[in-house]
């Protein structure tokens, strides 16, 4: 830069108004004490003020062109730096006080100890060090609380001092990111393209993290960056995959003027990624023979043209499966082809399409193609090296019936924290945990020995994975053999239980406990006993293994045999057969009514027979309110389901594990307009609609006077949360009083019509008793208890043989629904039984047809 020093201020500034880069790196240089001294004066502290420096120049940058005085240039950059430090302030003192530690090992100990003594409670910053793992903590002790130098913790520890300077750096991480302050690395010798580029692909970790809280800030943040650059291509490509991060995680922000601008931005940058979420949002439109002609004959040739390639990759990997579904298995293979010829190996389609290609090969002559017998998935998978971690990062695919598919992807069962595949430093007996505790992962046990069909397998290491959602994946344990991999997996998903062991493999090269090489296979087989007879390949390949990106084909194919006769086999029997698939993603009923009488006969326990009973009873108003089924139909089914929901009670919350091993349904609903009868149908499952959006069906915490204002999550979005207490509700049920009022607000949810204000009254030794949600201005959605059966202690009781029914009110037109939850409590724990039924009578149903 020796060039632009002779320069003045007004100079250096219009020359980096032309493009000159090395011109603004000079007005940095020259600029950057005074900044990093202004910065310090508001902060107090090197490090705050050097974050807040790097934020200045970025702004700077940014905004240059607003600068009318261009040979105040120092002066203008110093009032930004200081606005940049006083938001640190603000944000550091509403977290916790500033522990940023860049290049602490050129900072004199004794004043970095100054510092921290002014900003942090000794105590607190203690036992944060202390949570750290032992080889880091040591370390970090050495250095920062006894004042040793690298090259001193180096000799007392025996250790190289690179090895030093590792564990000091990854503490500082692990502290700042404990305390929710992000690492800023800013590199003044980049463009600032490159800078915010880099800025937007920080955004993109955020898919990584279980707990997307503080994301819509950071989001907001990046944007404004993004839309201050120079109008240009790679501007409008980061812009095209900021704005579709926001329309994926910000509650609401999905709506058509945002995909318009998404697909604009798209276009203008040529981002052939986020083209195809575009796509996917346009066909998604259509239905039936009508998509399959709109993706074939338009949006392909368009894309085509335009020469996304990815995109109409994707568009013909997906028009194969729409294909496959229709019964036309030699256009799906010629479509998956297609893919493969027009991509790489290193793409997450090719991988896509290789796997569907195995399914369309293995099942298209089967004959239980379209039964509840045979079970496939197809989906390509990446895994990416972050910041020493394996990571999950995509899964694109498809899946169909099967009693193991939902526990299919080994590598998807094991991320369930931070989607973390792999964390090699973990050290035996550690466990990590996100902030509020809900996911974890424990590295239990190494040394390990694992007996499985493809062999004897010595020195194993046992990840145990865990998640307080029991309505996903909440237990994971998982084997890794160095040098083979995943040998054997344990996995519990929605209260269903699956044991994987790996039968063959093949590894062509890569190293550790999952070497990761291009052509290394897996085969895994389900272990332990089953109430079916089956044939299951679970097979994965490695397409594509390049600077720390794995590329992986998963297919998997799973042939019900025969069912066992037993109870639990003609359950299930009964719950995978009740329907056949045909063309145009249509159904037909199928007559299980005699499985479920021999099931009867079968069963022995309390919770078997009542079980059997709920189940039997829906499946035979399905069946006799389907006209396919029973030409004679007095009531026109249209909203029928049985649910089997297991209860846990954890910290004072009721929680509802929806099983999905043995639910089922049948629908046949008109199109549902904001208000009627059908909409006050959909109602039925305002159970759902409490767990779905709050996390638990009752807390402890929804006393008098409790509440927030809001909660985000990946569901939707909560406002106004209240309790009030002592309110009087009568119901057809009788009068009850002492009633626990809980109000809310949902926005943004992914089920529409649960959107607006919701209203529950919760009834002491009872449970819920009414509930009411808007439709319109003036119409209402209102359930109320109309019969009930037993008391228990507190305001949502759990106890054996209680029985609660509610209907809605103001139904007309001939229709009918109620929804009836039968509790079961025994050995094997609590479970509400859910009959929701919701018919038409006859007459009203055809003469609304016409």
């Amino acid at each position: 830069m020796t060039k632009y020093r002779k320069h003045k201020d007004d100079t250096l500034v219009q020359l980096a108004l032309l493009g000159e880069d090395k011109a603004f790196e000079e007005l940095v240089t020259r600029h950057e004490r005074a900044v990093k001294g202004t910065a310090y004066k508001v902060t107090g502290n090197a490090y705050s003020a050097e974050d807040a420096s790097q934020d200045a120049f970025v702004s700077a940058w940014m905004n240059l062109s607003a600068l009318r005085e261009p040979a105040k240039f120092g002066p203008w950059v110093c009032g930004i730096a200081k606005n940049h430090a006083r938001q640190l302030v603000a944000h550091y003192r509403s977290m916790v006080t500033d522990i940023s530690l860049d290049d602490i090992e050129n900072i004199a100990v004794d004043d970095w100890r100054g510092e921290m003594a002014r900003e942090a409670d000794a105590a607190e910053l203690h036992e944060a060090v202390e949570a750290l793992s032992e080889k880091i903590r040591e370390a970090i002790s050495l250095h920062y609380f006894e004042g040793l130098s690298v090259r001193e913790i180096a000799r007392r520890l025996d250790i190289a001092e690179g090895t030093v300077k590792w564990r000091l750096s990854e503490g500082r991480k692990q502290l700042r990111k404990g305390y929710g302050i992000m690492e800023k690395n800013y590199n003044e010798n980049e463009t600032l393209v490159e800078r915010v580029m880099r800025e937007v692909n920080a955004l993109k970790l955020w898919m990584l993290r279980n707990d997307k809280v503080g994301f819509e800030a950071e989001y907001r943040r990046v944007l404004a960056m993004v839309e201050e650059l120079p109008e240009s291509v790679e501007k409008n490509f980061m812009l095209a995959d900021t704005l579709k991060m926001g329309a994926w995680w910000v509650p609401g922000s999905e709506n058509d003027e945002m995909v318009e601008r998404i697909r604009e931005a798209a276009m203008k940058g040529h981002n052939d990624e986020v083209m195809q979420y575009v796509a996917c949002l346009d066909y998604e439109k259509y239905g039936g023979q009508e998509q399959i002609e709109y993706m074939a004959n338009t949006q392909i040739p368009y894309y085509r043209e335009q020469k996304f390639v990815k995109t109409t990759a994707y568009l013909t990997f997906w028009l194969g499966h729409y294909r496959a579904d229709m019964g036309d298995h030699n256009s799906a293979i010629e479509a998956f082809l297609s893919v493969i010829e027009q991509l790489t190996p290193a793409d997450v389609y090719y991988a896509n399409a290789q796997a569907a290609l195995a399914v369309e090969y293995a099942t298209m002559d089967m004959e239980e193609r379209d039964s509840g017998r045979l079970g496939f998935a197809a989906t390509g998978e990446v895994f990416k090296w972050i910041d020493g971690r394996l990571c999950f990062w995509e899964q694109p695919g498809f899946s169909r019936g099967g009693n193991l598919t939902s526990l299919r992807s080994i590598f998807w069962n094991a991320m369930q924290y931070e989607s973390t595949i792999l964390d090699p430093t973990l050290r035996v007996g550690e466990t990590r945990k996100t902030a509020g505790g809900e996911r974890s992962i424990c590295y239990r046990e190494a040394g390990a020995l694992c007996q499985t069909p493809a062999g004897r397998f010595e020195g194993c290491s046992v990840y145990v994975y865990k998640n307080g959602d029991s309505n996903s994946v909440s237990y994971c344990e998982t084997w890794f053999c160095p040098g083979v991999g995943v040998v054997r997996q344990i996995v519990t998903r929605r209260g269903e239980t699956a044991e994987w062991v790996l039968s063959a493999y093949t590894i062509q090269g890569g190293e550790g406990l999952l070497p990761l090489a291009a052509d290394n296979s897996w085969n895994y087989v389900p272990a332990g006993e089953y109430p079916y007879i089956q044939e299951v390949e679970n097979h994965f390949t490695v397409t594509s293994y390049e600077d720390g990106t794995a590329v992986v084909a998963n297919d998997m194919v799973e042939r019900v045999l025969a069912y066992k006769d037993t109870w639990e086999g003609k359950m299930l029997e009964a719950r995978r057969e009740y329907y056949r698939d045909l063309p145009y993603n249509n159904e037909e009923l199928v007559d299980v009514r005699h499985l479920h009488a021999e099931a009867t006969k079968l069963a022995v326990t309390k919770r078997q027979k009542k079980h059997t009973e709920v189940a039997a009873r829906v499946m035979s108003r399905i069946l006799e309110t389907a006209p396919s089924m029973n030409p004679d139909y007095t009531e026109k089914g249209m909203w029928n389901f049985f649910e089997y929901l297991p209860l846990e009670r954890r910290d004072g919350t009721t929680l509802v594990i929806e099983e999905r091993t043995y639910g089922f349904e049948w629908k046949d609903m008109p199109r549902v307009e904001l208000h009627g009868n059908a909409h006050r149908v959909l109602h039925s499952f305002f159970d759902d609609i409490l767990y779905s959006n709050l996390g638990c069906i009752w807390s402890d915490e929804w006393a008098a006077g409790f509440g927030f204002e809001k909660k985000a999550s990946s569901w939707s979005t909560v406002t106004d949360f209240s309790v009030t207490d002592g309110e009087t509700v009568t119901t057809p049920a009788g009068i009850f009083e002492g009633c626990r009022h809980i109000a809310f607000t949902i926005e943004g949810s992914r089920i529409g019509y649960q959107n607006g204000h919701c209203d529950y009254w919760f009834a002491p030794g009872v449970g819920i008793v009414k509930y009411v949600h808007p439709m319109t201005e003036t119409d209402l959605a209102v359930w109320q208890l109309t019969e009930y059966n037993g008391v228990g202690e507190g305001y949502f009781p759990i106890a054996d043989d209680l029985w609660r029914h509610y209907e809605p009110e103001g139904l007309s037109h001939g229709w009918h629904a109620y929804v009836k939850h039968t509790f079961v409590v025994d050995d094997e724990g609590a479970l509400i039984l859910r009959d929701a039924k919701g018919t038409q009578d006859r007459a009203n149903y055809e003469a609304e047809q016409g």
